[in-house]
């Protein structure tokens, strides 16, 4: 029986599946678009600095970090689909609110209250994907997943910049969100294509995250997959639009396809890394190491092109490098279960993606505060920052990846087995 035969056995569960994939595009989305593809757009319309830009987009990714470790719990103990449709509910008034903000504190709190809700997307697709697959075609479902959900921030670089330029933004968005309802209405319709698991009746139990915290293993994935995830989506969403406009002389649109290019990458170098993963007998070390040294590579061409001034096309060349080198999240995750347990495949997943978006939120803050420290200049009615500290910048980025490459090496082989067949609630000593 082939992959694709073992797969379609069970047709009924897609009715459920797929609008699940949507809504994590659409959470997706809301991650992309904003704030980075409209930076100019926000900074122009509510006079913000780097600093509060920086903010703005934190101030999405604390609370989805945070409430990554709630999220992965309640998926574990209450399945995602559960879960999905209480967080749905937050998400989407969350991203009806956004357009629909007047002043700062509001875009604030809407962005609070949409990464709240886009916590539980991502983690209760994971552990669907299990629940639905079983764990021999779970890198190639998974991976189908993610390249659905990275299909929603493609959506947010170009398309979004395109119809911005021909709508005005906030009616973009509101029909984004309204999309983004009738998703979830899908799932809603088609609950009765899954028989939802049982809920148990044993206490909540901190042990499942004192296990994965106390396993050095896990910190070699938490450390490794978390740079190189942290550097390529703040060049996606946060500074990578700005930068290719202030110093590579790219026009806005030029800018967003440059970004809509990267992402495009990023899916199709996702897709086929899971593909091949499973092809090779579910092999993850080979895949990690590359990701990590392609990484370092990217950050260290970078700096050496801002250094001698290298054209604009080569800019975008290093961008996709680092898109390719971000295709591999779905190993990370799985690296990340597999490093642990069974029974904690979402919290291991939650602990990984929690420290992920933490450091994206704190980079995100410092990035700005750091071009805040340099000489700026405007042009055009728009703040321009300069090369020094586009060259800092990467400096310190450049250090930090090379790190994690190194680090890489050190990471064991699991070809798809869990390492540790007991459960987390026997192992509660470190």
């Amino acid at each position: 029986m082939t992959v694709w035969q073992e797969i379609s056995k069970n047709k009924k569960v897609f009715r459920i599946f797929i609008p699940m994939m949507l809504l994590y595009a659409a959470s997706y989305f809301q991650r992309t678009a904003l704030p980075g593809t409209i930076y100019n757009t926000l900074v122009s319309e509510f006079d913000l600095s780097a600093a509060q830009m920086g903010s703005l987009g934190a101030a999405f990714v604390y609370p989805y970090a945070i409430c990554q470790l709630v999220s992965g719990s309640m998926v574990d103990r209450f399945c995602g689909t559960r879960v999905i449709l209480t967080g749905g509910i937050i998400f989407l008034a969350g991203a009806l609110l956004f357009p629909l903000c007047s002043n700062l504190p509001m875009l604030y709190l809407s962005r609070i209250i949409t990464g709240i809700g886009a916590s539980a997307m991502y983690l209760s697709l994971v552990r669907e994907t299990d629940r639905f697959f079983g764990r021999k075609n779970y890198a190639l479902m998974f991976g189908i997943a993610y390249f659905c959900g990275y299909a929603g921030g493609l959506m947010g670089s170009l398309p979004f910049e395109r119809l911005c330029q021909l709508f005005p933004w906030r009616q973009v968005l509101l029909a984004g969100a309204v999309l983004a309802v009738l998703f979830y209405a899908g799932i809603a319709a088609n609950l009765r294509s899954t028989t939802l698991p049982p809920i148990p009746k044993t206490p909540f139990s901190l042990a499942p995250f004192k296990f994965i915290l106390c396993n050095p293993l896990s910190w070699l994935i938490i450390i490794c997959g978390n740079i190189n995830f942290c550097t390529y989506f703040i060049i996606q969403t946060v500074f990578g639009k700005k930068f290719l406009e202030d110093f590579a002389g790219f026009s806005s649109s030029a800018a967003a396809a440059t970004i809509f290019a990267l992402t495009l990458v990023c899916m199709f170098t996702m897709l086929g890394t899971s593909i091949l993963t499973r092809l090779t007998g579910n092999r993850r070390r080979p895949l990690v190491r590359a990701a990590c040294a392609m990484c370092a590579l990217s950050s260290l061409l970078m700096l050496a092109a801002i250094r001698f001034g290298a054209p604009g096309w080569m800019f975008a060349v290093i961008y996709c490098m680092f898109a390719a080198a971000a295709g591999l999240p779905p190993i990370f995750s799985m690296l990340m279960q597999e490093f642990n347990s069974r029974d904690c495949i979402a919290q291991s997943s939650a602990v990984s993606n929690m420290f992920g978006y933490l450091s994206v939120a704190i980079c995100s803050q410092l990035i700005g505060l750091l071009l805040d420290c340099f000489e700026k200049t405007e042009r055009g009615g728009n703040i321009i920052y300069s090369a020094s500290a586009y060259q800092t910048l990467f400096i310190i980025v450049s250090a930090i990846t090379v790190f994690a490459f190194i680090l890489s090496l050190k990471i064991p082989e699991t070809c798809g087995h869990y390492l540790h067949l007991k459960s987390t609630k026997e192992k509660t000593q470190c």
